[in-house]
């Protein structure tokens, strides 16, 4: 279920039903109408990214393997030993990152709340939604505000909780929706989320 030219600036902000109108406007490069849709196509990931003054498809699939075949060798001595041919599979761009869900800190008295998507490399926050349900379920938050790119290997996600100013403690939950997708710079897809559920216990005063 998962690249969002001058400063790339991708709306994620409200994705619609993931069937295309038209499967064959569905294709990387072409333009798309709804920013921040995903769409897969003949196995191919597309999200309708956000460009100066246009929207199109960007893939965001991970890159397929290459193959190296090593030709025969051939001894010369008083036989002729021909080794026979072998093949070797090589990553174009290795492994998937790794990537971990974490808090700001456990207890808030502000409804503004704060989470981080940490990766082991470098990874592209541009392919998270904000949309609830596309990569993020929730409890007491009422809006996902912005994904920000903080640092090359972590995505800063700021969170509205739906805590009442009434001094209840409310348990404002983010975690990995089963369509949880995220890529690296090299385009690896990864979907599992370690760390996910995260809580941060939020209490406002009246």
């Amino acid at each position: 279920m998962i690249k969002k030219v001058a400063s790339l600036t991708l709306a994620l902000g409200l994705v619609g039903v993931f069937s295309a109108p038209a499967l064959a406007a569905n294709k990387e490069g072409a333009k798309c109408k709804v920013p921040g849709k995903v769409v897969n196509v003949s196995g191919t990931r597309l999200v309708c990214a956000i460009f100066p003054k246009k929207t199109k498809w960007i893939n965001i699939t991970a890159r397929a393997a290459t193959t190296t075949t090593v030709a025969p060798t051939t001894t010369v001595a008083p036989t002729t030993t021909v080794a026979p041919t072998t093949t070797t599979t090589v990553a174009a761009n290795k492994t998937k990152p790794v990537v971990t869900l974490l808090r700001e800190k456990g207890t808030s008295t502000s409804a503004s709340v704060n989470y981080t998507v940490t990766g082991d490399k470098d990874i592209d926050c541009t392919t998270l939604s904000t949309t609830i349900g596309v990569d993020f379920t929730t409890k007491y938050i009422s809006v996902i505000n912005s994904i920000v790119q903080t640092s090359s290997k972590v995505c800063t996600v700021n969170a509205q909780s739906r805590a009442e100013r009434d001094n209840t403690t409310y348990d404002t939950v983010l975690r990995a929706a089963t369509t949880f997708a995220i890529s690296d710079t090299s385009g690896n897809v990864q979907t599992e989320l370690l760390g996910s559920p995260q809580t941060i216990w939020v209490t406002r005063a009246p």
